[in-house]
């Protein structure tokens, strides 16, 4: 046999064994990464009796004779290896959510590696009297973290999403803060075995190697985000081949480590973990959903292969060196243990409340910190790590020895000892027990599956005029079976049920989000941006019920941070696009919310009620409402603004629907046999080009071009073009929020402001008037130079014209005209308030 063969059987004979490691996972509840490590052990132990003994064993002792021939060498691990598992890890991140979470998650990814590092230096250096700096390697090797066990922890346990987000982002940005870390040290260590004194102090300048780290960092994120956004202009162009799509983001991975690392000498980990974030970040809204998820699944075979091996081969390969382990290695492990775990006891107990105490984060349970903590397991990057420094040739064999096998038995320590008992610290902090909550939900929805249950099959009897024996109907319920009531010691009060059905309406609202997004109703942006809403909106009315979910309306209502920049871009250097989108972004995110907000309260009749009861349904339709309201009154302001813009938004929702119901009535003529398929790949084809046309949204004209907005003012109507163009010089268009106070009382009168769309509410003393469009204020301040007499108040988002004071005496000195019939309004305006307030008195 040649050595392909050899290998060939090698290879089969792990997959077979890993993938049979899977389900023996699943029902041991035990991650897959520990039985991993067990049979790589295993398999080292057997194959080298069997090498050493020559049994022959036919084709299986052919596959352990290959095993001992694919000896992958350590320089080949890095590259091979490590920038799929980093790819993937970053692929699978919601980055909306990530951002929400970017306080934490930079503490535990930045912050939390360094004091791992140090921590770890300290305790190992203590115990075993290493060189400082090889203490430091050893602390980076093992400040990567994986998150898999966690996350699963989790998720059966029904922890906020936010929690699983944190374990993800810290995983992913702390893997490459210590690689980048990993290379500081080793290039420093190196740097002594130059023969060169004067090279080797410049090359272990702390000073010099810190600006090389930053250079590098620095250097691969920017790299990384133009080679996957050069990606993600090709990738909507590969039509439906989800193999193409595939290949190139495979060739993104790897061109994103080599030519960072090799050609550009700027860290190629970093580049490939901004990479992955740039691709989850464009990938959703720049491919079909079905691409998308075919994407990821590739990606996930490519991270559970690449995964696979390393920990088998690292286990072999730890297996045939167990024997050699001094007292040296048993010291260094159990320092690094203590210094690892005190290190993250320090970050999540320690510093995380201090965010959360200046409420950059939310606040998360103590038990789930303690999980936080115990779960922070080692894995395949820091076995890759291991490898790299053990094949390091600059090094001394002592230390490349000395930083392998520590790492690497940390890492099974890791495995063998928190990950086997994680359970069992789940079910000493009491989150594998349901809660009160949870075990009559539990009872109640299982009364009801038992009433429908004995309903259908009483009707199915009926309908056959059958009899049954097991079924006996009560002649006079006819059929109707009764739900029983909640025992009194399960007994939930309304809070608590209105609590469990606006987490219910919250999930419910996500899944119609991407059911929209499915239909190609709704676009990929918003999709993008909806459900990460949704996903806060779940975790926030899981900490804090019906006040949460009211705190997190008001939130979404008002103007966010981008919003509050692009109107600042725009009234401070005319800028407008930004503002224009952040516009329409509103207009389309209130018109999805309307439709969705119906859905819902459906939902909440038809399908809460009967779980919950009545009242709770009652209460939630007042939430409902509630929010609908809020929805209905800012989408009727905008529309009144922009009733063309309104109109062409909504037929461009209403011919989105429309090519989907088409879309589904040709696939059905088809599977018929009514039409052929040349004639449905027609009509698919005349569909394609009618979603083409209608994927931009329509222009939104801000309506800032200020002599059309001139000529709408009714103060200015008699005024001939030259004049309007004239005063348009002279005129500032500004954007006010809801809310918003445009004029103080007291203030000094430095302008007039003619409102050009929306409306202002105007409150003198008990008075209060409502100016529309046309209208205007601020006049009588700059005509009697008096102080302000009465507050101004935006009533929704409205636009206005600004005409200062200097400008106004330059304005109105060269137009008599216009001066005297804005003094006689200004008259006529003051007599009507005077008599106004006169009469409320």
């Amino acid at each position: 046999m040649t050595d392909t063969h050899y290998a060939l059987l090698a290879i089969a004979m792990v997959l077979m064994v890993v993938s049979i490691l899977v389900p023996l996972a699943e029902r041991f509840r035990l991650p897959h990464t520990v039985l991993l490590a067990i049979a790589g052990m295993g398999l080292g132990f057997l194959g080298s009796w069997i090498i050493a003994s020559d049994v022959k064993l036919g084709a299986l002792g052919a596959a352990f004779v290959g095993l001992d021939k694919l000896e992958v060498g350590t320089d080949v691990f890095l590259p091979l290896f490590l920038p799929p598992l980093l790819f993937t890890a970053g692929l699978t991140i919601d980055v909306r959510r990530l951002m929400d979470e970017v306080h934490a998650v930079l503490l535990l990814a930045i912050v939390a590696v360094l004091v791992c590092i140090a921590c770890v230096a300290g305790v190992v250096h203590f115990a075993t009297g290493m060189d400082i700096v090889v203490c430091l390697l050893l602390g980076a090797v093992v400040s990567t973290t994986d998150p898999a066990a966690v996350i699963g922890i989790f998720r059966d346990v029904g922890a906020p999403k936010r929690l699983s987000i944190l374990a993800e982002g810290e995983s992913l940005l702390n893997d490459a803060v210590a690689i980048a870390a990993f290379g500081l040290f080793i290039g420093i260590l190196a740097s002594r075995s130059v023969a060169d004194p004067a090279a080797a102090a410049a090359e272990g300048d702390p000073t010099s190697a810190v600006s090389v780290f930053l250079r590098e960092f620095v250097g691969g994120l920017v790299f990384g985000f133009a080679m996957a956004r050069t990606a993600m202009v090709i990738l909507p162009r590969l039509g439906e081949s989800d193999a193409a799509i595939a290949s190139v983001t495979v060739s993104l991975t790897y061109l994103s480590f080599v030519i960072a690392d090799r050609y550009l000498h700027v860290s190629g980990v970093v580049s490939v973990v901004m990479a992955a974030l740039t691709v989850a970040a464009y990938g959703p809204t720049h491919l079909h959903p079905r691409q998308w998820a075919s994407l990821r699944q590739i990606w996930a075979q490519l991270e559970f292969w690449a995964n696979c091996l390393i920990f088998v081969l690292a286990s072999m390969l730890a297996a045939n060196v167990l024997l050699k382990i001094t007292w040296l290695y048993v010291w260094a492990v159990l320092a690094v243990a203590v210094g690892a775990f005190t290190a993250r006891a320090l970050v999540v107990f320690g510093m995380l409340p201090m965010l959360e105490a200046v409420k950059l984060v939310q606040p998360v349970n103590k038990q789930y910190k303690a999980i936080l903590v115990w779960g922070g397991l080692r894995g395949a990057v820091t076995i890759v790590l291991a490898m790299v420094a053990a094949g390091d040739e600059r090094l001394p064999e002592h230390i490349r020895d000395f930083i392998a096998l520590s790492a690497v038995l940390f890492v099974l320590f890791t495995l063998f000892v928190n990950a086997t008992t994680l359970g069992l610290v789940m079910h000493l902090l009491g989150l594998d027990k349901l809660s009160r909550l949870e075990l009559a939900m539990r009872d109640r929805v299982l009364a009801l599956s038992r009433a429908n249950v004995t309903r259908h099959l009483h009707q199915i009897i009926r309908q056959h005029n059958a009899r049954s024996e097991l079924i006996v109907a009560d002649p006079a319920s006819a059929g109707e079976a009764e739900v029983e009531a909640m025992p009194d010691d399960l007994a939930l009060p309304l809070d608590e049920r209105v609590k469990i059905g606006l987490v219910t309406l919250s999930t419910h609202e996500k899944e119609l989000y991407l059911e929209q997004f499915e239909q190609q109703i709704l676009s990929r942006r918003m999709v993008a941006m909806l459900a990460a809403r949704a996903d806060r909106l779940i975790d926030t009315v899981r900490d804090k019920g019906v006040e949460g979910y009211e705190e997190w309306v008001e939130e979404v209502s008002q103007p966010d941070r981008g919003f509050r920049l692009a109107l600042w871009l725009h009234r401070r250097f005319g800028l407008e696009r930004m503002l224009t989108d952040r516009l329409a972004d509103r207009f389309e995110v209130l018109m999805v919310s309307g439709s969705v907000l119906n859905e819902l309260a459906a939902f909440n009749v038809n399908s809460i009620s009967d779980l919950l009861g009545v009242d709770a349904e009652v209460a939630l339709a007042e939430v409902i409402g509630n929010r609908q309201k809020a929805v209905d009154s800012a989408l009727r302001a905008l529309s009144l603004q922009y009733p063309g813009y309104f109109e062409a938004v909504e037929a461009r929702q209403l011919e989105r629907a429309a090519i989907r119901f088409e879309s589904a009535e040709y696939a059905r003529r088809l599977r018929e046999g009514i039409i052929s398929r040349e004639v449905y790949d027609d009509l698919r084809e005349q569909l394609s080009s009618r979603r083409g046309a209608i994927s931009r949204r329509p222009p939104l004209d801000l309506g800032l071009e200020l002599a059309n907005m001139i000529g709408r003012v009714s103060l200015f109507a008699s005024l001939d073009r030259e004049a309007i163009v004239a005063m348009s010089k002279r005129l500032r268009a500004l954007v006010a929020l809801p809310g918003e106070k445009i004029v103080k009382v007291g203030g000094p009168p430095d302008a007039m402001y003619f409102v050009a769309a929306g409306e202002v509410v105007v409150h003198i003393k008990n008075l209060t008037v409502t100016l529309k469009e046309g209208d205007f204020f601020g006049e009588m301040g700059l005509l009697s130079s008096q102080p302000r007499t009465a507050d101004v108040v935006a009533n929704g988002y409205c636009h206005l014209l600004a005409l200062s004071r200097k400008d106004f005496n330059q304005l109105l000195a060269s137009r008599p005209e216009a001066r005297a019939k804005i003094e006689a309004v200004a008259k006529q305006r003051d007599a009507e308030n005077a008599s106004a307030a006169q009469a409320a008195s």
